[in-house]
Formats: C-alpha cells, sequence, structure tokens
C-alpha cells in the first residue's frame, strides 16, 4: 500500500509541473522527507491535508477505480457513492489494499470524511448484510467482506489529516450483545480526526464494564452503538438504569446511534442524543457543545 509519493508522482496527482512541487516543498508549504538519495517524499496524509487547504483539482490514477469515463467525471465531481459498486466488489473479494485505494480515491476528490462513510462504506455494506440475511450470500462472504473493510478503515484512518488536540475524550462503545462494530469504529475515527481523544471498547462489551470505564476514564461524551441490539429491551433498560447515570455522575453526554433510533427509542431512553445517521456527529464533535462541562439531557 502506498505510504509516500515522490515529488514526479505527486505532480500527476495534481496536475501540476514537477517543479511546482518542488517549489511548494522549498517554500515549506508541503512538507517532506528525503531518502538518502536526497529524493523528496510526500506521505499520502500530508498530501491528503494539502490538497484539502489549497482547494487544488486532483488527477485520479489511470489505476483507480473508475471503469468509465462517466464514472471518472462524477467522482471528479465530488460523487463519491459513484465508487460503490466497485468498493463492494473489493469487499467481497477481501481485498484490504483495493478497499483502501478507493477511500483514498473517494476522500481526495471529496475530502469530507463523514460523506465517505455515509455515501460510499454503508450502503454496500448494508446491502452485503440484507443479502446475507436472504440467504443470497453465505456467512463465510459476509465476514471476509466485513473484516476486509474493517482493516482498509484502518489504515485508512492511518491517512487522514487529523487537527490539533481539543482536549475532550470520547468513549466509544458496542454494548452487549451488539456485534456490528463498523459505524462505531467510523465514529472514533471520525472524532479522532476533529482533535478529540478516543477510547474504543469494541464489540458487545458488558455494561458493567462501560460504567467502570466511565468512571475511570471520565469521558466528556460517550457514544454507544445500537445497529442491532439482540435484547433491545434489556439495553434500553441498562441504558437507563446503569449508562445514563453514569454519564450524568460524570458530567459526560451519553450518545446512542443506530437506524431509526429516534423514532425506535425517543419515548423510551434516557440519552442526551440519538443519532440516526453518522452524519449527525458533526454536531457531536463541536468542542462548543462541551463547554462548561455538560448538563441537563432527555430524560431529566
Amino acid at each position: 500500500m502506498k505510504s509516500s509519493y515522490s515529488s514526479s508522482e505527486l505532480a500527476r496527482l495534481l496536475q501540476v509541473n514537477e517543479s511546482t512541487v518542488k517549489r511548494w516543498a522549498d517554500a515549506g508549504e508541503l512538507s517532506c522527507a528525503k531518502t538518502r538519495g536526497g529524493h523528496r517524499r510526500f506521505s499520502v496524509a500530508t498530501v491528503m491535508d494539502f490538497i484539502q487547504r489549497k482547494g487544488l483539482p486532483v488527477a485520479l490514477s489511470p489505476a483507480a477505480p473508475l471503469a468509465t469515463e462517466d464514472i471518472r467525471a462524477h467522482v471528479l465531481a465530488g460523487n463519491i457513492h459513484r465508487l460503490a459498486p466497485a468498493l463492494r466488489r473489493e469487499m467481497l473479494a477481501g481485498s484490504v489494499q483495493g478497499i483502501v485505494g478507493i477511500l483514498r480515491t473517494a476522500f481526495v476528490a471529496k475530502p469530507h470524511l463523514l460523506d465517505v462513510f455515509s455515501t460510499l462504506v454503508f450502503p454496500p455494506l448494508v446491502d452485503i448484510g440484507e443479502e446475507w440475511h436472504r440467504n443470497t450470500l453465505s456467512i463465510h462472504e459476509e465476514h471476509i467482506a466485513s473484516n476486509a473493510l474493517r482493516e482498509a478503515l484502518a489504515q485508512f484512518h492511518a491517512e487522514i489529516p487529523r487537527k490539533d488536540s481539543n482536549g475532550l475524550r470520547a468513549l466509544c462503545v458496542c454494548p452487549e450483545g451488539e456485534w456490528h462494530d463498523i459505524t462505531i469504529r467510523c465514529t472514533a475515527y471520525f472524532l479522532e480526526s476533529m482533535g478529540w481523544a478516543v477510547l474504543f471498547m469494541g464489540q458487545s462489551s458488558p455494561i458493567h464494564s462501560i460504567v467502570r470505564a466511565i468512571g475511570q476514564y471520565r469521558p466528556d461524551l460517550i457514544a454507544v452503538s445500537a445497529v442491532a441490539p439482540r435484547h433491545e429491551r434489556a439495553l434500553v433498560n441498562a441504558i437507563n438504569g446503569d449508562l445514563y447515570p453514569a454519564a450524568r455522575h460524570v458530567r459526560a453526554r451519553l450518545a446512542l446511534g443506530g437506524p431509526a433510533i429516534s423514532a425506535r427509542w425517543k419515548d423510551t431512553v434516557r440519552a442526551d442524543h440519538l443519532c440516526d445517521s453518522i452524519s449527525d456527529c458533526e454536531a457531536l464533535a463541536d468542542p462548543g457543545m462541551y463547554r462548561g462541562r455538560r448538563h441537563g439531557g432527555r430524560g431529566q
């Protein structure tokens, strides 16, 4: 997997002369490392950040997953959902590098992380899950696709530019019986890109362990995924009786996320935020929401 660009590769990507790339580097606008032979190397994260700051057009590589000029034009215009069929193919093939290439292409074309997740990553993920439920995909195919996506997202996350620390901490977790962790992983990756420190507990964490973690780490935000909980009523009771009081005790905000969760739980659960879509994380990440250490919340 590519981790850096040479001056000539970057010039082709950005549709400029190689001398322009070198001038940017010499002026300190574009940081680079030099090999023992004196050749410049530009990290993917540096390039992504530079493209975003400058608003530069990008010449997508011929190796990128753009089967036709029509798709290429759409992607260059920011219509990254057109890459979803290619992402699905790479997921089912278990190709981590192929998935990373598509994610990188999408982010360079439209450098908004939540859009990459909501319009590109989640639709094929949902489709594959539904096909498994209909028995048109086998369990091993679904597992290979999901695990390849997890690994690719982790690699892609390492390349994403991050804002300076905002001094805030989030605890991201799937409660006991919830095994669908990709959405909460994406939530964690987005928060980190926005300058948050993130503690990630992963799949099916017992409620008592989450409560202990809240008391020990005293996060500003507790993000809980409820995509497809095994025992929904029991989870609501545990949130109301254990998680929400624990959050109040440390004056943290409690956010619950899952499909149509506001319609499902709005009259039954105690929480500060009910997030139907990962796009709702935009508001959750705003440091201004946490000034003065939160008070109030749903259910009080």
